[in-house]
């Protein structure tokens, strides 16, 4: 049934707040991003905008072009983070906020799309990451709730976890748990630490799809473990904390080059 001006109008107008008030509005979501509190932010967050999902549905299955309003929905996104971070006078300040951005998207603003299965989630999530990572420079991809849910425990292990698995090392092997220890024992208390972790979750997990669907995947895995990996376990062995998160996260940016270019 076609909406009347009126209404039409409405609706328009509360999709377009609603997008901004889903990203801008949420603060600190790493606080959220825990294994035993994340499922309940996740609903709440759902529930508090439930109504702007309905809103963009509603719009994308009225209008004869649906694509255009995806379009205009991303791009009313990327301009109003802009302007909120061009407001912010300090560097340093203003990109914890682009890191924050990404990381109220990846697990929050997307999945939340996901979650509803209407006919525009995918369009409108894929047309907010290419226009999000253009504008900003970033590699912020897309996964659903469950998908989230379901893997938390690698949170910052994706990579290892993906070269373990190669090895036939299971979930809870030495090399795994040492290093999940690392990051919530040290690297999480460092400065800059949880910052890291935003950053890392944010391009991994595309990291590691792109290499899965290599036809050399095993022997990629296997060079990251005798490139990288297993000196990583020695220095933390050795209690060489601070030159392990150098080795990982130049592993980490050598994949980028990579596999994200």
């Amino acid at each position: 049934m076609e909406m009347d001006i009126v209404t039409y109008g409405e609706t328009y107008n509360r999709a377009m707040q609603g997008i901004e008030d889903m990203l801008i509005r949420e603060e600190n979501p790493m606080k959220s991003f825990k294994k035993n509190v994340y499922p309940e932010a996740f609903q709440a967050y759902l529930r508090r905008h439930l109504g702007t999902l309905e809103a963009i549905e509603a719009i994308y299955q009225q209008e004869k072009q649906p694509e255009l309003w995806a379009e205009k929905l991303a791009d009313h996104l990327v301009e109003t983070a802009k302007a909120e971070l061009e407001a912010i006078p300090k560097k340093g300040k203003r990109s914890e906020q682009q890191i924050n951005y990404n990381m109220v998207l990846a697990v929050f603003v997307f999945p939340a799309f996901l979650e509803q299965k209407g006919v525009s989630a995918e369009p409108v999530t894929d047309l907010i990451v290419k226009k999000w990572n253009k504008a900003f420079r970033t590699s912020v991809g897309k996964a659903n709730y469950e998908k989230i849910e379901s893997g938390f425990h690698k949170k910052f292990c994706y990579i290892t976890t993906a070269v373990c698995e190669s090895q036939g090392k299971p979930d809870d092997c030495y090399e795994l748990e040492l290093l999940r220890s690392y990051r919530d024992d040290y690297l999480l208390a460092t400065d800059g630490g949880e910052e890291l972790v935003k950053e890392y979750y944010n391009i991994a997990p595309t990291i590691v799809n792109r290499i899965g669907r290599q036809e050399n995947s095993e022997e990629i895995y296997s060079e990251i473990w005798d490139c990288w990996l297993s000196e990583c376990i020695h220095l933390i062995e050795a209690g060489e904390k601070e030159a392990c998160r150098e080795k990982y996260m130049d592993m980490v940016y050598e994949l980028k080059e990579r596999y994200m270019a």
